[in-house]
């Protein structure tokens, strides 16, 4: 089978790193497989070295999570991610992200806290790119320990989609620097074991990400 290369873009979010289904995965994040292309399950097994089932089942688990269609007479392909995803996956982040993070306010330790401390300086002097990778890290962080792990994968599997739909779009700097600013008041709350303050941070970062891709989406007409 063919070794394992996924990005880290996306593998601290990917479980399965030695699956096809995390080949797949990782291509569809990083816009080597793009919204509505076909996906071929022989040029597929030729692609990632390996037989026609795993690919299958591949391909089957993805379009359980809703990263892949399958229709009578075309076959399967990339979800179509167009402005009615965005506005869901930001929705559900919203519900999810305070739930999930009012448990790591009151549960993390210093070492998670220094470890957010290091991604953020590694995020100051990040490419665009390299900055998706750490800030997909950062919110890793704060939701993989938690007890709840049905919430976690809803979480991460919405996550992913958001990867895949920004994954060939450029982050302009005055949303880095705004995002960045956001992420230090959240680690300043996480300090103080500040509840309220930390969620409202989240709130208000969640919210300004979805502004920032609605305006996107619209100015591109994709709808």
């Amino acid at each position: 089978m063919l070794e394992s290369k996924e990005s880290p873009l996306v593998s601290p979010l990917i479980s399965e790193k030695s699956t096809i289904y995390a080949h797949i995965l990782n291509d569809i994040a990083n816009a080597v497989f793009h919204s509505g292309d076909r996906l071929i399950s022989t040029k597929l097994a030729e692609k990632y070295q390996t037989s026609i089932n795993p690919v299958r089942e591949a391909l089957k688990q993805l379009q359980g999570e809703g990263f892949v269609t399958v229709e009578p007479n075309s076959g399967a392909r990339v979800a179509l991610f167009e402005y009615n995803t965005l506005r869901d996956v930001f929705e559900i982040l919203q519900l999810l992200e305070p739930y999930l993070m009012t448990w790591f306010v009151e549960e993390h330790t210093d070492e998670d806290r220094l470890e957010m401390e290091r991604l953020l300086n590694e995020m100051e002097a990040a490419s665009d790119k390299e900055y998706r990778s750490l800030d997909t890290q950062f919110h890793w962080l704060t939701v993989k320990n938690h007890y709840n792990q049905k919430a976690v994968d809803l979480w991460r599997r919405n996550r992913l989609i958001l990867l895949a739909m920004q994954s060939n779009v450029r982050l302009n700097t005055t949303r880095i620097k705004q995002s960045i600013e956001e992420h230090k008041r959240i680690i300043r709350g996480l300090e103080n074991r500040d509840v309220k303050t930390v969620l409202d941070i989240m709130n208000e970062h969640i919210g300004n990400s979805g502004q920032y891709w609605t305006k996107y989406l619209q100015r591109n007409n994709m709808r």
